[in-house]
């Protein structure tokens, strides 16, 4: 019977290696080393062993030394590594195996012991090694596989995109007309009639309905391009800038306690100052009264390579019912308005950024486990 693979039997008597030689050359290609140098030498060699047989007690390098050595080296650590020894003590087989030998034959030997010891470990290094191309060809698969669905995804996506924004332009230039021509009808119908608050009513809704097509169009482009390291004070300082311009031109005034630690985030920097800034906004339009207070807290999270960020308002908070929803298209509880903005924000946070949006809002009168009254709009950031 030809066997293909190799045996290297190391052993400082040559005359346990001729007992060796004797038990296995039937079957296997040998090599042989008397010393542990000339052993780690061979192992690594253009003619790498499928199996060792090791000595244990050997001059200068024992073989304990050279199994470590072996297990250390990454071109050498899958080799099977029996001792062969005259030690019987259990603690000295312990030992061995806690550096990494995978059996243990104590002197002197059977040859069918030998013989059948060898076989079997080298039919689970096969089955081992079966196994591990299997899991890469697997593996291999599945990236193709998700490459394939990515692609797949972004090509919809776009496609999506071109529709969305080719309606849009479709619907936006009857709706002006629409809205051009009730205006037109309002200025000329007779104070109070009936025809004038129909004509009112209808340019109202063409400039809701201008709005919406507005919104969509500027969801749709929220795609993001070049991303950089940014501090993320920088992103929330200008995030507070636009926050603060909404507030003043709503007639309020918006505090913010900040406390950030600074980091570097990857992102596409416009798009997400500007989902920050969708975050503030919303909790500037339901601060009570005209003055806006919230903090801002952020911290790397360990070991999770995102940085995370909470905006924390003390406004009227949410009911629990609308909660799973705020984040939804359309969804809105003011009479007036579309109900877009913490949408876009979720779509350049979650879908654009790899993270997520989340709210978390107390009943009425209790503070929340953020300190807060109002609502804790919870998202976080890749780490640069």
């Amino acid at each position: 019977m030809t066997m293909s693979e190799t045996i290297l039997l190391v052993d400082d008597q040559p005359e346990n290696i001729s007992i060796m030689i004797e038990a296995l050359e039937p079957l296997y290609t040998l090599l042989a080393a008397t010393d542990g140098a000339t052993a780690l030498e061979r192992a690594s060699g253009e003619q790498r062993p499928d199996l060792i047989l090791l000595d244990v007690m050997m001059p200068g390098m024992s073989g304990h030394e050279v199994c470590r050595r072996l297990k250390d080296d990454p071109e050498t650590r899958d080799i099977p590594v029996i001792f062969v020894t005259s030690l019987s003590d259990p603690d000295d087989e312990a030992r061995g195996l806690r550096v990494g030998a995978s059996d243990y034959l104590t002197k002197p030997v059977s040859a069918p012991v030998v013989q059948a010891r060898v076989r079997a470990h080298l039919d689970l290094k096969r089955v081992r090694e079966q196994l591990q191309r299997q899991n890469q060809e697997l593996e291999e698969r599945v990236r193709e596989r998700t490459a394939e669905v990515v692609r797949a995804q972004r090509e919809r996506v776009e496609s999506l995109n071109h529709f969305a924004n080719a309606m849009a332009h479709q619907i936006r230039n009857p709706v002006a007309a629409i809205g051009g021509i009730a205006g037109l009808m309002v200025r000329k119908a007779p104070g109070g009639s009936p025809l004038a608050e129909y004509a009112e009513a209808v340019r109202e809704e063409g400039l809701r309905l201008e709005s919406l097509v507005r919104e969509i169009s500027e969801y749709v482009s929220l795609t993001a391009g070049g991303i950089q390291a940014v501090s993320v004070k920088t992103v929330m300082n200008q995030a507070l800038v636009k926050g603060r311009e909404f507030a003043e031109a709503s007639g309020r005034t918006l505090h913010a306690e900040v406390d950030l630690t600074d980091a570097m985030v990857g992102v596409d920097i416009r798009l997400v100052t500007t989902a920050v800034a969708e975050i503030i906004r919303n909790a500037v339009e339901f601060a009570e009264g005209l003055e806006a207070d919230m903090v801002v807290r952020g911290r790397p999270v360990p070991d999770g390579g995102r940085y995370e960020i909470r905006v924390i308002d003390d406004g009227m908070g949410i009911p629990e019912e609308n909660l799973p929803y705020v984040t939804d298209p359309f969804f809105t509880t003011k009479a007036r308005g579309v109900g877009m903005g913490l949408t876009k924000a979720k779509r350049v946070l979650c879908d654009e950024h790899g993270g997520s949006l989340r709210p978390y809002s107390p009943p009425t009168g209790e503070d929340d486990e953020f300190g807060g009254r109002g609502t804790a709009m919870v998202f976080d950031l890749p780490l640069a």
